[in-house]
C-alpha cells in the first residue's frame, strides 16, 4: 500500500507509521508511507500514486477538515482516514466523504480492522494483476493500468493512471499479453499493450489514451488493431 501520514505530532505519526508497517508485515504486503508534519507541505506533495491518507484534523494555519477539502478536488478516489482525538469532528468529516477516523486514544484497538478496510475497499471486487518488484508481488487493479511497455532488459514498464511515474515490474511483456487479450488489453506494438478501457482515439498509427499520451501503432497490423479495438467498443466495421 502506498500510504501518508500528516500530523504535527511527530512522535505520534512515527508510532502510527510503525504500526501500519507491522500490519503489512504481517499481511506480506509491500508498503511506501511517507510522513508530513504540516498541511502546506502536505499540500505541495505529489499524491498522485497515493492510495490512503491517515489525516490528523487538529492542526495549525490550515485543519484537516480543510485539507480534505482540497484533497477531493484533486483525488475524488482518495481514501481519507480521519486522526483525531475528539469524535465531535465526525459529522463534519462526512460532508467530505471520510472513510473512517481514527481516535487517537484507541489507536491499538482500531487501526488494524481500519487497514482491513482499506484492503477490502482498494482490492475488493476488482480484478487485480500481480506485478513482481523485487523479493514482492504486488496487487495492481487493472482498470489503473493504462499501458505496459516492454524493455530491451527483463523488466516491464507498467504506466498507471494517475501516477507520476511507471511501476517497474520483473519479467517480459509476452509474459502478460496472452492473460490480458481477453481483459481488454491491446497489442499496438512490440513494445506496447494498451488498456482499451483508456483508449479514447486511434487515427494515423497513432494511439490517444485517456492522460492525452500518444503511443505509436504498428502499420503492419494497424487494421487488425483498428479491428480489434472496434470489436471491443462493441461496433462493426
Amino acid at each position: 500500500m502506498k500510504i501518508i501520514i500528516c500530523d504535527d505530532n511527530a512522535a505520534f505519526a512515527g508510532n502510527l507509521k510503525n504500526l501500519i508497517s507491522d500490519y503489512c508485515a504481517k499481511k506480506d504486503l509491500p508498503l511506501d508511507c511517507s510522513l508530513y508534519y504540516s498541511s502546506m507541505s502536505f499540500l505541495s506533495a505529489d499524491l498522485s500514486s497515493v492510495q490512503a491518507v491517515f489525516l490528523d484534523i487538529d492542526m495549525p494555519k490550515i485543519n484537516g477538515l480543510e485539507v480534505a477539502k482540497q484533497l477531493r478536488r484533486r483525488r475524488p478516489d482518495l481514501i481519507i482516514v480521519f486522526v483525531t482525538a475528539y469524535i465531535e469532528y465526525a459529522p463534519a468529516g462526512y460532508r467530505v466523504d471520510a472513510f473512517r477516523y481514527l481516535l487517537k486514544t484507541q489507536v491499538n484497538e482500531e487501526l488494524f480492522p481500519i487497514l482491513d478496510d482499506i484492503q477490502q475497499k482498494l482490492f475488493a471486487h476488482q480484478e487485480t494483476i500481480l506485478l513482481r518488484q523485487g523479493d514482492y508481488d504486488i496487487p495492481v487493479a487493472l482498470k489503473d493500468i493504462l499501458y505496459f511497455e516492454g524493455t530491451p532488459r527483463r523488466e516491464v514498464l507498467v504506466h498507471l493512471l494517475n501516477a507520476a511515474g511507471p511501476l517497474h515490474s520483473s519479467g517480459k511483456l509476452s509474459d502478460f499479453i496472452d492473460s490480458l487479450r481477453e481483459k481488454g488489453f491491446l497489442r499496438l506494438q512490440k513494445s506496447y499493450l494498451a488498456n482499451m478501457e483508456h483508449i479514447i482515439r486511434i487515427r494515423s498509427y497513432k494511439v490517444t489514451l485517456r492522460n492525452y499520451e500518444v503511443l505509436n501503432a504498428s502499420e503492419k497490423n494497424y487494421s487488425n488493431i483498428c479491428e480489434e479495438y472496434l470489436q471491443w467498443k462493441g461496433m462493426q466495421r
